[in-house]
C-alpha cells in the first residue's frame, strides 16, 4: 500500500511526504504537510523502515518529518539527535520539543490558527506534558490506530484541527484508546515506584508501551527501560528519562541499533537465528537493573532478580510471588 501510494504521487505529480507513524508528532507533521498541500500524498513509516527499506531510499521525497533522512529529500523537519541532516533544506533542531513545531515553520504555516493548534498538540504529547483534554484524546486515538486510521486522522486534523475529534470515526478510535489505556494504568499500578526501572514484557500486549513508560515516570521513576518480545527473535526497546535527571536514552537505544532523543528513544532488535534470547541478555547487560519486572512469566535463563506481573484475559492480577532470586 505504501509503495503504491508513493508511486501514485509520482505519476500524478502530487507532493509526497514521508512521516513517522509512531505517535502524534509524526501524524501532526503529516497533517501540517496536508494543510499546506491538500492534494499531497502521505506515506507513514517507522525509523527502521527508513533505515532498512530500499524502496524508500530510491524515491525523492518532497517533505520528511520526524524520521531519519531517507537520502533524497527536498525538505525535512526533525528533532532527534541520532538523525543526521541530509535534505536540501533542513529544519533540524535536537532541542526542539517536537518535529511538528519545526514543520510549522518549514511549511510556512506559522500564524495559521489550525496549524498552530496541530503543532501545539505535538509539543504536548512529545514532551509528555499533556494539559489539554482534546490533545489527550488525540494521543489515545493515534497510539492505537492502524495505518489507514492514522492517515484518516492526519487528513482530518489538516482540515479541522482538534475539532476532528468530533468525527464519529475518530471518536471511536478515542474510545478504543481509553479502554487500552486502562490496561496501561493497571500495569503501572502493579509495578513498584523506583528511581530506575527495567521492565520486560514476555508477551506483546495491545497497549502503548511508551504510555506505560510515561505512567511509571509519573509515579516517580526517572529512568525507565521497557523491553518487549514481539515474536520469536524480535524485540522492541522503549526508553524514557526525566528531563534534568542526567540519564540519556540515546545511549542504550543506539547500543541496541536504534535512536531517538535524550528523554525518549527506542530500538527494534532482531536476534541471531540460533540465539533468539541474545537481545534480552544484551538489554539486561546495558540496563543493568538490580530487579527486572516481567509482564508474564520470568525467563528461566537469567540471573537478574525477577518479579512477575501477572496478566491474563481478566487483566492485571495481584502478585506477591518472588522469583528466581529472593528480593532483599
Amino acid at each position: 500500500m505504501r509503495l503504491l501510494d508513493a508511486l501514485y504521487a509520482k505519476i500524478a505529480g502530487r507532493p509526497l511526504a514521508l512521516c513517522d507513524a509512531n505517535d502524534v508528532d509524526g501524524i501532526a507533521s503529516a497533517a501540517l504537510f496536508l494543510r499546506r498541500h491538500p492534494d499531497g500524498v502521505v506515506v507513514l513509516a517507522y525509523p527502521t523502515d527508513v533505515q532498512k527499506g530500499r524502496w524508500i531510499k530510491w524515491l525523492r521525497w518532497n517533505f520528511v518529518a520526524d524520521l531519519p533522512c531517507p537520502g533524497k529529500a527536498d525538505l525535512r523537519a526533525d528533532h532527534h539527535v541520532t538523525n543526521k541532516p541530509c535534505a536540501a533544506a533542513e529544519f533540524y533542531d535536537p532541542e526542539a520539543p517536537a518535529s511538528a513545531v519545526l514543520a510549522l515553520k518549514a511549511l510556512g504555516l506559522s500564524g495559521d490558527p489550525v496549524a498552530e493548534e496541530i503543532a501545539e498538540a505535538a509539543r504536548q504529547t512529545d514532551t509528555a506534558n499533556i494539559v489539554d483534554d482534546a490533545v489527550r484524546d488525540l494521543d489515545l486515538a493515534v497510539r492505537y490506530a492502524k495505518y489507514g486510521e492514522k492517515l484518516l486522522v492526519a487528513r482530518a486534523l489538516a482540515e479541522k484541527g482538534l475539532k476532528a475529534l468530533e468525527d464519529p470515526a475518530i471518536a471511536a478510535l478515542v474510545e478504543r484508546g481509553r479502554k487500552l489505556a486502562a490496561i496501561v494504568d493497571a500495569l503501572a499500578q502493579a509495578i513498584p515506584a523506583r528511581k530506575t526501572l527495567a521492565v520486560y514484557s514476555a508477551v506483546k500486549l495491545p497497549i502503548s508501551y511508551r504510555s506505560l513508560a510515561i505512567a511509571l515516570q509519573k509515579k516517580g521513576a526517572v529512568y525507565v527501560n521497557i523491553f518487549v518480545k514481539l515474536g520469536r527473535g524480535r524485540y522492541r526497546l522503549y526508553c524514557g528519562a526525566e528531563r534534568g535527571s542526567g540519564y540519556d536514552c540515546t545511549k542504550i537505544a543506539a547500543a541496541m541499533g536504534g535512536g531517538g532523543h535524550r528523554y525518549a528513544a527506542g530500538a527494534v532488535v532482531k536476534a541471531p537465528l540460533l540465539d533468539p534470547d541474545k537481545p534480552l541478555r544484551a538489554f539486561l547487560e546495558l540496563a543493568a537493573p538490580d530487579v527486572l519486572y516481567v509482564i508474564g512469566q520470568c525467563p528461566s535463563n537469567i540471573k537478574t532478580q525477577c518479579v512477575p506481573i501477572r496478566y491474563d484475559e481478566k487483566g492485571v492480577q495481584p502478585n506477591s510471588e518472588r522469583t528466581s532470586a529472593e528480593l532483599t
